[in-house]
């Protein structure tokens, strides 16, 4: 370490050279595991831009020359990448509308921006997941991350709209009443005209991310998902995630947030999220969120989202509610209680000041307005339903169904192959057709496609505080990544992915206070130190 020289503030830390030299290399070893750099190797992590339209995949993958398949720079993706990802539909591999599984940690992929990398926005500038119109997609999932250790950590998706309709298999090619084929449907396929086959369509989780330390899922759309949306199973001290989602038809549990038994105790931050149209699996599950607090294992606070129309609960919980906060959230029409413990009904909104052993406040149930914005075809054929009964229990009531049939215009019913109307949903007749997690937003035919900007993103911000809210771009991440190479932007960019371990940065941040500096000068001082 010859030329190496130490201020007096450096000295005051650090004691001997020698032990001062210790310190540092222990200090720059913990960042550098933490962040994904690596100086002494020759794989460097870095920043990699992909423009489906523009790119190609000889390309460097610099924001002047992009590459262009997403599923390709994920399959040799190394930690402490950063994939800015632009405008377009992503097919995935071999066209199968799912990106490679990964196995390592510190990476952000990034969605919802402009084609030029100037602007983002992933509710005006569209990064969609999904086969061709034309194909039929794989029923695994979409994104993976899991180490053979199951132990990864640091990883955000952020941005992605992802349509899992083209992945699924509906029944029949019309309607049976009529019994008349109806042109570009095709039975038991992707472009089949009523309910979905469950056991054909997969059972995988459209996002899965499984490790010990801080994961993020936001402002991502997830619609038509044959299984669970969100699947995140957490341990170690990390933070937690999952904000500003839309879910929309899923089937067992739209989110799941596990604590990971006992590699540790994360900290979920479950907010903003849209949650509607959630199934039941056969008799069992159909809740909007499962959540599994356990004594002394994580804490969970839920705040400010939406969860109705589930064939479940609202959010479900087991093992307790130490460390939990639901706080001013919005409910309706879940068939087994907007909260309920093991599958069975707890309460409704309205009573969880009563019923609830939680910190709870403000939480509200009652009809959402977004309701109005849900495409009326479908809404009709979803409020039809037999298997299971909507208004099963006594947590749902008749006159709530209808309501939601209301704000959309419907009255009675009028179903194919039948020569009358029904004025209500108990006035049905029994082994009706069946739309069991029909596609939304209609039937498609081959070759059509859903458009997000029509059927989806009416939704966003359509509940006031509550749900899914409209986009607000992060200068920081801007900023961090416009910097040119040297010094000062290296030390930025490693604090902007220290940021991922409030541990460290907590560590960084005191100790530059006592040195009356900045982590980013803190961070530079030894990077220059290191590399003489």
């Amino acid at each position: 370490m010859r030329g190496t020289t130490y201020t007096s503030s450096w000295k005051l830390y650090c004691g001997s050279r020698k032990e001062g030299l210790m310190k540092l290399r222990d200090l720059l070893f913990v960042t550098f595991l933490v962040v994904g750099f690596a100086f002494a190797s020759t794989a460097i992590a870095k920043d990699i831009y992909v423009n489906r339209n523009t790119g190609s995949n000889s390309n460097p993958g610099t924001k002047s020359e992009p590459q262009k398949l997403l599923w390709k720079v994920m399959k040799n993706l190394q930690s402490g990448d950063h994939i800015f990802v632009s405008e377009g539909h992503y097919t995935g591999k071999s066209k199968s509308g799912v990106m490679p599984k990964c196995t390592v940690g510190d990476v952000i992929i990034e969605g919802g921006w402009k084609s030029d990398f100037s602007e983002r926005n992933p509710f005006k500038y569209i990064t969609k997941i999904a086969p061709p119109a034309d194909r039929q997609g794989a029923g695994v999932e979409c994104f993976k991350f899991e180490s053979p250790t199951g132990r990864l950590s640091n990883v955000v998706i952020d941005g992605f709209c992802i349509d899992r309709g083209p992945h699924n298999y509906y029944f029949a090619d019309g309607e049976p009443g009529a019994r008349k084929r109806i042109e570009g449907h095709k039975d038991n396929t992707c472009w089949g005209y009523r309910s979905m086959n469950k056991g054909k369509s997969g059972s995988d989780p459209t996002i899965e991310l499984i490790g010990k330390g801080t994961f993020a899922v936001r402002n991502c759309i997830l619609v038509n998902n044959a299984w669970w949306g969100i699947y995140i199973k957490g341990g170690g001290t990390g933070e937690i995630a999952i904000e500003n989602n839309l879910i929309f038809i899923s089937q067992g549990r739209a989110i799941e947030a596990l604590t990971g038994g006992g590699w540790g105790k994360p900290d979920f931050s479950i907010k903003n999220n849209t949650i509607i149209f959630n199934n039941t699996m056969k008799t069992t599950e159909g809740n909007a969120m499962t959540i599994d607090p356990r004594k002394s294992l994580g804490k969970y606070v839920i705040e400010n989202n939406l969860l109705a129309y589930s064939d479940g609960g609202g959010f479900n919980y087991k093992f307790g509610t130490d460390h939990v906060f639901v706080n001013r959230n919005k409910f309706f029409f879940n068939r087994r209680g907007d909260a309920c413990y093991g599958g069975s009904a707890v309460a409704n909104a309205d009573e969880f000041e009563d019923e609830l052993e939680c910190d709870n406040e403000e939480n509200v149930h009652s009809i959402p307005d977004l309701t109005k914005l849900v495409g009326k075809a479908w809404l009709d054929r979803w409020s039809s339903r037999e298997d299971p009964s909507l208004i099963a229990g006594n947590m749902n009531s008749e006159a709530d169904l209808m309501a939601a049939r209301a704000k959309v215009g419907l009255k009675e019913y009028s179903l194919p192959g039948y020569d009358k109307s029904f004025a209500s949903y108990k006035d049905l007749p029994d082994s009706r057709n069946g739309y069991t997690m029909s596609r939304y937003p209609h039937p498609m035919k081959v070759g059509e496609e859903m458009s997000f900007a029509k059927w989806v993103f009416p939704l966003i911000g359509a509940e006031g505080k509550y749900g899914i809210q409209s986009f607000e771009g992060k200068e920081v991440l801007t900023k961090a990544r416009d910097l040119e190479s040297g010094g000062s932007s290296n030390a930025a960019t490693v604090k902007m992915k220290v940021q991922f371990n409030s541990e460290l940065l907590g560590k960084l941040e005191k100790k530059a206070k006592e040195e009356s500096t900045t982590v980013e000068e803190l961070i530079e001082k030894a990077v220059a130190t290191y590399l003489k």
